[in-house]
């Protein structure tokens, strides 16, 4: 908010009491700060130093009229010089009225340390544009930590409880007076340097925060939004560091807001790529191939089997779907895409087994692109029956096709299918054997096989109808 609040050399101000400045932090403060905020500011923020008020009470004011006198300078100038603090984090203005008049209050802030003021984009970036690259790779240096090489030492600093006596018992029982100070201190701790505890989970909140709050990001946001974040961040496979520079660049300079639909639109448009192709699909999978946790299931898939359970724990959905459509030559749709965004979002199933739902509907059921109701369907069957890894996926869906002495027909009269493997499954699959397929003992004409598949069409077009 801008400082437009009336101010006359007659307005009061208080400087509440702030903790004494390391030498690390002064040095900061003069090789860092200074360039940025001029030799006036500096000045300012001594002289506010000065004027600290050890009882913190606002009827313990004093005027601006003082602050000019040690300043020796007008109050435009010094309005400048306080707007350059505020700026650049040293100083937190906040304006009152009450019976005694006007009153400003000044809450001086420390510097960061050199390491977060080099990590802080929009400090190091005004700094290397105010002095040069040449003194700020200087400086730069010159606040670089340079470690003594300790390999050959030996360590022989003492213990606390080498050197001094401690009553053990007033050690896990604190004083009264002890504790009081703690929860003193605690109260006293300004709220906004800490910052919201989002979640517990796989996704490090603590990374994305610390990352988001260097670049003024609004973290309440944030945590309104975590829902969006893991939903975008599991679909197409986003780090947490990619996720803070994706919002930080949607977030608004001036208030640190963002907007979820521009939010959500710039990661369709940076991670809806082109598809891989099927060959890069069946080489990729060969390479991840991997030992599986589940020893006992894997050891009864097939080689293919376990290169597409090892591809479905490694690759997002949004890609793992890309790939099975191309394999198809066809392209994921827009509603394609929500079904997915839709299922991830609820948490019912992790990537993996999404994976395994999408492979199931377009590989094994023929179908030409999702259907909400079979998807919503088998996801909810797989749930109830406890599956939480591809391989169990697949166990399930080879105990449903056991064969029988005889054939049989579904309730709804739908044909039992046969368990249909990707082209680069396939030919892994034969190349091993070093043979094709074994014949099945009745042989079939031509004519009788091209009017069996007609009829096989003609059933799965009602069943996709009825779907």
């Amino acid at each position: 908010m801008p400082n437009d609040e009336p101010l006359t050399p007659k307005t009061g101000l208080v400087v509440p009491q702030a903790p004494a400045l390391s030498a690390a932090q002064q040095a900061v403060l003069a090789e860092l700060y200074l360039p940025l905020m001029g030799p006036l500011a500096y000045s300012l923020y001594a002289a506010l130093r000065s004027l600290q008020s050890s009882e913190n009470e606002l009827s313990n004011r004093r005027s601006h009229a003082e602050l000019l006198g040690i300043l020796n300078v007008d109050l435009p100038t010094v309005l400048a010089a306080r707007r350059k603090l505020e700026a650049t984090g040293l100083l937190r203005s906040y304006y009152q009225q009450d019976e005694l008049g006007a009153m400003y209050i000044y809450q001086l802030q420390a510097p960061l340390l050199a390491l977060q003021f080099f990590a802080d984009d929009l400090l190091s970036v005004l700094l290397l544009d105010t002095v040069g690259e040449l003194r700020y790779q200087q400086l730069a240096g010159d606040f670089a930590a340079q470690p003594i090489d300790l390999t050959a030492a030996k360590d022989v600093t003492a213990n606390i409880l080498d050197v001094f006596h401690v009553d053990s018992q007033k050690v896990t029982t604190p004083p009264l007076s002890v504790q009081k100070v703690r929860a003193q201190l605690a109260a006293n701790e300004p709220a906004e340097d800490h910052s919201p505890v989002l979640s517990d989970d796989d996704f490090d909140w603590q990374l994305l925060g610390q990352i988001l709050k260097q670049n003024y990001v609004d973290l309440k946001q944030v945590a309104s939004s975590r829902q969006l974040i893991i939903t975008e961040s599991r679909v197409y496979g986003i780090s947490e560091i990619e996720m803070a520079k994706l919002i930080s660049e949607v977030a608004s300079l001036t208030t640190g807001q963002f907007d979820e639909n521009q939010l959500k639109l710039l990661i369709a448009r940076r991670y809806e790529r082109p598809a891989v192709s099927s060959q890069q699909f069946a080489t990729e999978a060969t390479v991840a191939t991997t030992t599986t946790k589940d020893n006992k299931a894997s050891a009864q898939l097939s080689t293919a089997e376990q290169q597409l359970v090892t591809y479905a724990k490694q690759t997002a959905p949004y890609d793992f779907l890309s790939a099975l459509k191309q394999e198809k030559h066809g392209f994921v749709t827009s509603g394609e895409n929500r079904l997915v965004h839709d299922l991830i979002g609820r948490g019912v199933l992790p990537n993996a087994v999404i994976n395994m739902v999408i492979y199931y509907l377009l590989q094994n059921r023929e179908l030409a692109a999702l259907n909400r109701n079979l998807l919503e369907t088998v996801a909810n069957d797989w749930q109830q029956h406890g599956i939480t890894t591809p391989e169990a996926a697949l166990m399930h869906l080879k105990q449903r096709k056991q064969p029988k002495s005889t054939p049989t027909r579904r309730k709804n009269n739908r044909p039992t299918r046969k368990e249909i493997m990707p082209k680069w499954a396939q030919q892994q699959q034969q190349t091993e054997s070093g043979k094709q397929p074994a014949q099945t003992g009745k042989q079939i004409t031509a004519a009788q096989r091209k009017q069996l598949a007609d009829r096989l069409a003609k059933l799965e077009t009602n069943s996709e109808k009825e779907d």
